[in-house]
């Protein structure tokens, strides 16, 4: 992966960090006291950007890079968000599902599914399973808080549909590795809270984060989890 590239998405998260800390501000909470600084955000986003640019593969016009930066962008103040009050704003799950699915779109038409396990020319193959992938994920979600409304929100079930929809561009394995991680990760996060005493069995965790973090760490370790090496 180019050093340019990587520096340069580097640099795009860290000045997105004015603008996310913005929308969240006007959105969940306005005195936007979960950080004190658009550094907090924008760092994040900096790194995560950084990842994906080394990651991610990139062939034709990088369309799918540019499609998973999307989603990291927009699912950075998902997060702060989500731990400050519990929320996934409509506008940010809204933006998150729309601008990964138009990319991934584009990417289909233009670049014969760049990044994708199959060979050139299974792009329109690819898109099919990235939107079956987000539905099928959504759904999931959605069963999930019918059966314990407690447990889900539908903010998680409009979040999963665009997190579902990027992991299964590059494959059924990796969406199904993706969502069990965050389902991991949150039981995780949950024994470490109750032992910690910063949270008892009634408190609600908020789960956004922890969907968020298990699908990047399945789109950081694409390569192992497509070719198993």
């Amino acid at each position: 992966m180019p050093l340019a590239l990587t520096g340069s998405l580097a640099a795009a998260g860290l000045l997105a960090g004015w603008p996310q800390r913005a929308a969240v501000a006007r959105l969940a909470v306005p005195d936007a006291r979960i950080w004190p600084e658009a550094l907090v955000p924008g760092g994040v986003t900096a790194v995560l950007l950084a990842l994906l640019a080394i990651r991610v593969p990139v062939s034709g016009s990088g369309l799918v890079l540019a499609a998973a930066c999307w989603l990291a962008v927009c699912a950075v103040p998902l997060v702060f968000t989500d731990l400050a009050v519990s929320r996934l704003p409509d506008p940010l799950t809204a933006a998150a599902y729309a601008g990964t699915a138009v990319i991934l779109l584009l990417a289909a038409a233009f670049t014969g599914a760049p990044g994708a396990p199959e060979a050139d020319g299974a792009s329109w193959g690819a898109l099919a399973r990235a939107v079956l992938g987000g539905l099928a994920l959504a759904g999931f979600y959605l069963l999930l808080m019918i059966i314990s409304p407690s447990g889900m929100s539908l903010g998680d079930v409009k979040l999963a549909a665009s997190l579902g929809t990027l992991l299964a561009w590059f494959g059924w394995r990796v969406l199904i590795a993706g969502g069990a991680a965050g389902f991991l990760l949150g039981g995780l996060g949950g024994v470490v809270l109750l032992a910690s005493r910063r949270a008892d069995r009634k408190q609600l965790i908020p789960f956004g984060p922890f969907m968020i973090a298990g699908t990047f760490l399945a789109v950081l370790t694409l390569r192992l989890l497509v070719t198993g090496r």
